[in-house]
């Protein structure tokens, strides 16, 4: 399957507000004197699961809407949806359990993707995408 033009870009925003968060979150270790490699090894471990995490999302949204049947389709999200709290309650489980991470260090990236979309939508972001959008369906309708 071929990755859609709106899944890399939602992931590749996605993807920037994690490293933004990782590097706050690193900074915030290194103030507070507790940074070491278990934080940085934490924070971009934790930080690729949660991209990975959207882009799965994506992928599984994206296979959605090329399904005629909705029942399928239905069975499909919860299928991927259970898949990927289950990956991510086995990181959480490895990061409490292995002494090379800081567990809360791999954990808080987990909440960057939200904050990132949260971010997003306060500053604007995704209302000007919106808004472009329905320009450009107002123009083709006029067509």
């Amino acid at each position: 399957m071929k990755l859609q033009p709106a899944v890399k870009k939602e992931t590749a925003h996605i993807a920037l507000g994690v490293a933004v968060g990782v590097a706050a979150m690193l900074a915030v270790f290194a103030l507070l004197g507790r940074f070491d490699y278990t934080v940085a090894l934490g924070g971009v471990l934790g930080g690729a699961v949660a991209v990975l995490n959207f882009l799965l999302l994506g992928l599984t949204v994206q296979k959605i809407t090329c399904e005629t049947n909705e029942e399928r389709g239905r069975k499909l999200m919860q299928f991927s949806y259970s898949m990927r709290m289950l990956v991510m309650a086995l990181w959480l489980i490895l990061a409490v359990s292995m002494p090379f991470l800081h567990w809360v260090a791999a954990a808080l990236p987990l909440l960057f993707p939200r904050l990132t979309i949260a971010v997003m939508q306060l500053t604007g972001v995704y209302k000007k995408e919106q808004d472009n959008e329905e320009k450009g369906e107002q123009v083709d309708h006029e067509r």
